[in-house]
């Protein structure tokens, strides 16, 4: 989830292809289309933001403008696997592994994750090892191995994965908020809060940021706080935290037995 691309134009077997330049550091990213390789840059920044409707909204344009955009099918994929969407998982992770472009290798290595994953196989940490290998200096190889450890339930390499990404990213504020939850799940509360707030000293415009705080002070009980935290996310980007802020309110009031402060909605 976390790389912005830049753009080069290369002719390859008689077409038109896009890919990052610095491809000896970063992942190839192959589509036909230049305007679809500008549409998938685009939803990877919404998606280190975690603004996910525009993040899938903005992918499916890239498909629109490229039908056969491997990584833009890839992606979608992925998110619904991750949020446990059977049917649209299904549907972008056969066009994905349909796709007739000319892959590169890390492409082909992410492809055979994908086949596995649909097979029911959910054992493809070693591929993602392998496309670090491959690209140790992108953080995007790293993101991969990330989502590959969640999805076979590895969250001490997760947070392993994610040190050594934080020390080659230059903008390792998404890998903190990552960091954050995998130490959550870990019940290592002190280096959760840490992360969380190194998230939001690297990206204090970010609603995000401050939303993830909120769910540390929720973990943790702490109603008022968290319910500070949401109202701030929300009051930089209305999308953000308003249910998540009412909730923290009412378990403030039922716990402490008082009306909570009401700061804005």
């Amino acid at each position: 989830m976390k790389r912005l691309f830049a753009i080069i134009l290369f002719l390859s077997a008689a077409m038109l292809s896009y890919s990052q330049n610095d491809r000896a550091r970063l992942m190839p990213v192959t589509t036909n289309s230049k305007s679809a390789l500008a549409l998938y840059n685009e939803a990877k920044k919404y998606y280190d933001d975690v603004k996910l409707d525009k993040a899938l909204t903005t992918f499916k344009k890239a498909l629109d403008q490229d039908q056969d955009f491997f990584m833009a099918n890839y992606q979608l994929a992925l998110y619904y696997l991750m949020n446990r969407d059977s049917e649209d998982f299904r549907e972008y992770a056969e066009s994905a592994t349909g796709c007739k472009e000319n892959l590169s290798d890390a492409e082909q290595l992410l492809k055979g994750a994908l086949e596995r994953l649909a097979g029911g196989n959910t054992n493809i940490t070693e591929s993602g090892n392998k496309l670090v290998d491959m690209y140790p200096g992108d953080p995007e190889a790293y993101n991969n191995l990330v989502y590959f450890q969640t999805i076979s339930g590895d969250i001490k390499g997760m947070v392993e994965t994610l040190l050594k990404a934080i020390k080659i990213a230059s903008k390792a504020a998404p890998f903190y908020n990552q960091l954050g939850y995998a130490y959550l799940t870990l019940k290592e509360d002190d280096k959760a809060e840490e992360s969380f707030d190194k998230y939001i000293e690297l990206d204090p415009d970010n609603p995000n940021a401050y939303d993830s705080k909120g769910d540390f002070y929720m973990y943790e009980k702490k109603y008022e706080q968290a319910y500070e935290s949401y109202i701030k996310a929300n009051s930089m980007d209305s999308s953000f935290s308003h249910d998540k802020a009412e909730a923290a309110k009412q378990l403030y009031e039922q716990t402490e037995g008082k009306k909570l402060k009401i700061i804005s909605l």
